[in-house]
């Protein structure tokens, strides 16, 4: 049957877990998934499970894999599609779609999902003659240099149709890495740096990266620069160690990058996140090889010892990172400094600490304070999808349940996808959660302050009891309302176990941003 070709062929691709909402024009897959070793994670909306979908691809570097029924759960599962497009991630959705040959016009929940989701992603509607070549093409997108989600609609008569179809082989290999061009920039640079990006994650979690990165690094005498919230691509306490560009770039950093002679982008894009600002004389992007085989190239090249003005270009931004990394918290009258709460976790997270984020100026405190690497992971979307806090440290509680998993978010985001705390219990695990409770939107806030002011924007909020809330889902928690409380706070919550733990902090919506002048 179909539904068994599809198992195999996910299976091949190294999947082990499919995220979903249980839906009726998708039930064969549900029950035939455990036949082939593929675990069910039951959740409680299609949203979370696309975003733990995601978050599992990012953990194993295998493609994660999501099913959802036809609209409307497809259309809640679309912003996890968007997600990993925007932040390259080998994602398989499978949508039970209507039956073959049924008007879309008519039919009960009839959308047109190969417009919608076409828009987001390499889409295919399967059929029994083409699903060979079909599940080929669906391979190589997902293992290209640039992985991207795929969505696959599947009739609901097809999954029980009889097929003879192999699963195809994996794609091939990409080809060998050229470094002609790149090796006379770096090495020829006066004060070159080396920007860091996603895609050196590419199939692979091993933490290699981070080593290769270490070795090169040293070996060629270069500062390294980590994209946008990619901070655990590299030790933080690494001599080589720049710091990280994303949104709110400290000024210091963006001109310390402005006195560049070239910057080399190696996994990452060209964005105006990573670009604004930059004004040296030349840009090299490697964009047409696996960055991470590039990566392995140069740091087993042989390179010259470098220059002593290149070492002091190195210490330079070494200590502009740590200098920055020294947390001043200020007092407010609204509520905390944040900068309180990421001291104390990088003070009391162990080495091998797992910490999500969900959007908003709060993670601007976390990625500022708390240091990140070998092992101390960081999983965030870098589009600015709210949601994917609490959904991705269920995710990693459930891959990793020796480690300290800790999902830092706002009361907006919370709320969106905080259910999840069930699939969590359901599982046996649930994370810490640290909440930053501004009461508003505090992002969007602070640029309406900036474009409207005196003007409401309908930024405000209004939260529930939080703490009795996370006792619904049988997790303790407790509300800190004044500095002193914090360092108490934070290692009762780290100490809470598989149970997990809610650590309510009444933040200050003033503060805005880590890196406010």
């Amino acid at each position: 049957m179909v539904v068994d070709v599809l198992c195999r062929w996910l299976v091949g691709l190294g999947a082990d877990e499919v995220c979903t909402v249980p839906g009726e024009a998708f039930l064969p897959l549900l029950a035939r998934a455990r036949a082939h070793g593929l675990h069910t994670v039951t959740t409680r909306h299609e949203g979370g499970a696309g975003f733990m979908a995601v978050a599992s691809a990012r953990l194993t570097g295998k493609p994660g894999v999501v099913a959802v029924n036809r609209s409307p759960g497809s259309t809640n599962v679309s912003i996890a599609v968007d997600a990993a497009a925007a932040d390259p991630t080998p994602l398989v959705v499978l949508v039970g779609d209507i039956p073959t040959g049924a008007d879309r016009r008519t039919a009960f929940q009839g959308a047109d999902l190969a417009g919608m989701f076409g828009a987001l992603a390499t889409t295919f509607t399967l059929t029994v003659d083409g699903l060979g070549e079909q599940l080929a093409k669906a391979a190589e997108v997902l293992a290209g240099p640039v992985p991207q989600p795929v969505v696959l609609l599947v009739p609901e008569d097809l999954w029980t149709a009889g097929s003879e179809v192999e699963v195809p082989p994996p794609p091939p290999a990409l080809a060998e890495p050229d470094l002609g061009e790149l090796l006379p920039v770096l090495t020829d640079a006066a004060r070159p740096v080396l920007l860091a990006g996603r895609l050196l994650r590419s199939r692979h979690t091993d933490g290699t990266a981070n080593d290769l990165l270490s070795v090169l690094a040293q070996k060629a005498g270069l500062p390294v620069l980590v994209g946008n919230k990619q901070q655990d691509l590299l030790d933080n306490l690494h001599p080589n160690y720049a710091g990280h560009l994303h949104l709110g770039t400290p000024r210091q950093v963006r001109e310390r990058l402005a006195q560049a002679d070239v910057v080399v982008l190696l996994g990452e894009f060209a964005d105006e996140i990573h670009m604004s600002g930059w004004t040296g004389p030349r840009v090299h992007v490697v964009d047409r090889q696996a960055p991470r085989d590039v990566l392995e190239a140069l740091a087993a090249a042989d390179w010259p010892a470098p220059a002593p003005e290149r070492s002091a270009w190195v210490r330079g931004w070494h200590e502009l990172a740590e200098d920055l990394a020294a947390p001043h918290p200020k007092p407010f009258e609204d509520g905390i400094d944040f900068t309180h709460v990421a001291a104390a976790l990088d003070a009391d997270l162990p080495a091998d600490a797992v910490i999500t984020f969900d959007a908003g100026n709060f993670s601007s405190w976390i990625h500022r304070y708390v240091h990140a690497g070998p092992k101390r992971l960081m999983l965030a979307l870098g589009n600015g999808a709210m949601g994917f806090g609490v959904p991705a440290a269920v995710a990693a509680a459930h891959r990793y349940p020796q480690r300290t998993v800790v999902a830092v978010v706002g009361d907006g985001g919370l709320l969106m996808t905080g259910d999840e705390l069930a699939t969590g219990r359901a599982q046996g695990r649930c994370p810490v959660v640290v909440v930053a409770d501004n009461g508003g939107y505090g992002t969007i806030d602070q640029h309406a302050r900036r474009q409207f002011p005196g003007t409401y924007c309908g930024t405000s909020l209004h939260t529930p009891n939080l703490v009795t809330w996370a006792e619904a889902f049988g997790m303790p928690g407790e509300t800190v309302r004044s500095p002193h409380e914090v360092p108490g706070a934070v290692r009762r919550a780290l100490a809470a176990g598989p149970g997990g733990y809610l650590l309510h902090v009444r933040t200050s919506l003033r503060a805005g941003h880590a890196n406010k002048e």
